[in-house]
């Protein structure tokens, strides 16, 4: 069940086995579910993950004063999923001869035609990217993705 506040947690770790495994043990183990997990670039021996997931405000301090406290991580970063610092990029496809566009309240950049039944590519704050897509599901998008890309 996802109760609570959207969050969204950047994770430096050090690019060994086991530091995945010891970043979703701790989730795993409090009840928490990811909404979304994404791996990042590698820079010299230490790679982010970004995690998305719903829960107290209470529950957040104590997962990342656990995930801090791994050895395998180096540092961690808590926004709200709705801070529009937090960027995140999604793809978006309709059936062919569908025309959209993303809703006027949100501010985001658009590449592609949706019209020609290919993919677009929207980028923007999470939380527009995610109303966007949720509206293009809503017209009946065929394959959606977002993905968190940091801050």
């Amino acid at each position: 069940m996802n109760v609570g506040e959207r969050w969204v947690v950047l994770v430096r770790g050090a690019d060994r086995p086991g530091t995945l495994t010891a970043l979703t043990s701790v989730f795993s183990t409090r009840g928490v579910s990811f909404e979304s997990l994404a791996t990042g670039a590698v820079d010299g021996d230490v790679g982010t993950i970004a995690v998305t997931f719903r829960t107290s405000t209470r529950r957040q301090q104590l997962l990342v004063r656990t995930v801090e406290r791994l050895s395998v991580v180096r540092s961690v970063e808590v926004y709200s999923a709705d801070d529009p610092a937090v960027r995140a990029a999604g793809v978006v496809r309709l059936p062919d001869g569908v025309a959209f566009m993303p809703p006027s309240d949100t501010t985001v950049l658009w590449s592609g035609d949706a019209s020609a039944g290919r993919p677009v590519l929207v980028e923007g704050s999470l939380a527009d990217v995610t109303a966007v897509v949720g509206r293009a599901r809503e017209q009946g998008a065929t394959m959606t993705a977002v993905m968190v890309l940091g801050v």
